[in-house]
């Protein structure tokens, strides 16, 4: 996981750090930090997140007011580079040459994280879209507007094959021949207007329509050939309203927030046959969320503090917990865990039965927002902060063997490929390799296994071995026609992947709740940070 720490100074400058670290707390490695910040020059470093194949880590960085830009980094190398047309690799070269740097915003990657879509420019007025390989070079500008008007958001669809994006006018024209919702394939070609004047928001799961909202915030659907145009809602807000597909892609809840009161919508995946799920007086529920089962829908409601499930269909009302400030869905759908009085708990979706996890009052928060989710994707972990977020907690659950991972660098055909299994920074050896369920090999001590990339194409990796969980990974090797002409070589220091073992986090006390095995590991990560980085 990553963690981004701040401090500070008493020169009056924010210091800031983020690190990688595994998933019970140990191993705990800088991946950039801003050691020569000072009040008058300084950057900010706020981690995006991983790519989808995990192989980069999205860094947002820049300086306030003067230039707002990504960085990538390589988590295995530990080295930076700028997102676009620039090759800075360390955070002084980024702060002494900030103004050769884009204005940027939007990075997305695609489904399988080989490339990523970028919104920059110089000027923020005159923003284009840009596809970038893994590494952060431009391979290819997909737009070139007039200057009255932007590029303002873009989305991948689910496949990876398109993208709708929307332009806007800087001089107020809503109705020119560049505004609005477009789509274009990844490749470029095929740039077509859907309609004049749309933000995109979302595709459906299937792909064959986008949803979006106009400038007097209606929100719609329309079918990717521009036909078929749906309005679900006149009054949608997309800061303070919800707009989720169920799991299984076949419907979705969106709601209408103002000051008469608040709805819940309930829609086929088109936006079609929109009804009521429940509606309130006031400004008073908040937070709706589908199970990962699809089968319950969680809301709150803030004048109590209450937390509710309901069946899709309205029925089986279900009240689990009150005064709550916070909650998560398990990714197994089997329960739902929350705070309340400061501490943690979980409880089944019909609220019948409720355990917990931490011990009273003692300020527990959840890491969640709209960009994170406290428990970790299989379920296994749970990462809680305390006092102000100055400390990280994670709570193990009984019943998961420790994971394996997968990780490599998108190759190109023909080319050596170096696979390598770890669990938790450690490497493994004799690990079985399968590509599309064919015996491939096994790792040697270094948990490494060199394989010769097949044609290019999307295959898929497992690694298995008894006593460990097995991980599953996408391939994509790439032909030699697309890897960058401006691509060049970032120098640096590797780290050798068995030396992560060296760094070890700090352990906490231990507490056992009946069903759950609670390991608390602390990181002290404002005196990490200036053991550390800032002497």
């Amino acid at each position: 996981m990553l963690v981004k720490a701040s401090l500070n100074s008493q020169y009056g400058a924010t210091l800031h750090a983020i690190y990688m670290l595994n998933a019970d707390g140990t191993g705990i490695r800088e991946i950039v930090s801003t050691p020569n910040n000072t009040g008058e020059k300084s950057l900010g470093l706020n981690e995006m997140g991983w790519s989808p194949d995990g192989n980069r880590i999205g860094i947002i960085t820049g300086i306030p007011r003067v230039r707002d830009l990504y960085v990538l980094a390589d988590p295995d190398k530990t080295l930076i580079k700028t997102a676009g047309k620039c090759n800075y690799t360390t955070v002084d070269e980024i702060g002494e040459n900030i103004l050769d740097l884009d204005w940027q915003t939007n990075l997305k990657w695609n489904p399988e994280g080989t490339k990523a879509l970028i919104i920059m420019d110089q000027h923020p007025l005159s923003y284009q879209l840009y596809l970038l390989d893994p590494d952060g070079y431009v391979l290819r500008k997909l737009t070139d507007t007039s200057e009255s008007d932007r590029v303002r958001t873009a989305l991948w669809s689910h496949d990876g094959k398109k993208i709708a994006y929307s332009i806007t006018s800087t001089t107020g024209q809503t109705t020119d021949e560049e505004t609005g919702l477009w789509i274009i394939n990844e490749n470029g070609t095929e740039n077509e207007r859907l309609t004049d004047n749309g933000i995109a928001i979302a595709w459906s799961p299937d792909d064959s329509r986008v949803f979006y909202i106009d400038e007097i915030f209606g929100l719609y659907s329309i079918k990717v050939d521009g036909t078929d145009e749906v309005q679900l809602s006149t009054d949608f807000a997309r800061g303070d309203d919800v707009f989720s597909f169920s799991p299984d892609g076949k419907s979705l809840i969106f709601s209408t927030v103002n000051y008469d009161g608040v709805t819940i919508f309930l829609a086929d995946s088109t936006g079609k046959n929109a009804k009521v799920l429940e509606e309130f007086p006031g400004y008073i529920v908040f937070n709706p969320s589908w199970s990962p089962k699809g089968d319950k829908i969680a809301y709150t409601h803030s004048q109590d503090s209450n937390l509710y499930t309901i069946n899709p269909d309205g029925s089986g009302k279900n009240l689990i917990a009150s005064a709550i400030t916070e909650y998560e869905w398990h990714p197994s759908g089997d329960f739902i865990s929350f705070v309340s009085s400061a501490s943690v708990f979980v409880a089944s979706p019909d609220g019948s039965t409720k355990i917990q996890l931490t011990e009273d009052d003692n300020n527990y928060r959840f890491l969640a927002d709209r960009y994170r989710n406290g428990w970790s994707p299989d379920g296994s972990r749970l990462l809680v902060s305390q006092g102000g977020f100055k400390s990280l907690f994670v709570i193990e659950l009984e019943g998961y063997e420790d994971p394996l991972s997968i990780d490599f660098l998108t190759p190109i055909e023909g080319e050596n490929c170096e696979l390598r299994v770890r669990c938790m920074s450690e490497p493994v050896a004799d690990a079985l390799l399968t590509l599309d369920e064919q015996e491939i090999g096994f790792t040697n001590n270094s948990g490494i296994l060199n394989y010769s990339c097949p044609a290019a194409g999307r295959y898929v990796i497992n690694a298995s071995k008894t006593g460990y969980r097995s991980a599953s990974k996408v391939l994509i090797v790439e032909d030699n026609s697309s890897a960058s002409p401006e691509k060049s070589v970032v120098s640096g220091t590797s780290s050798d992947p068995s030396s992560d073992s060296e760094n070890e986090g700090t352990s906490g006390s231990v507490f056992q709740v009946s069903g759950f095995r609670g390991t608390t590991v602390v990181l002290f990560l404002l005196f990490f940070i200036c053991r550390r980085n800032f002497p």
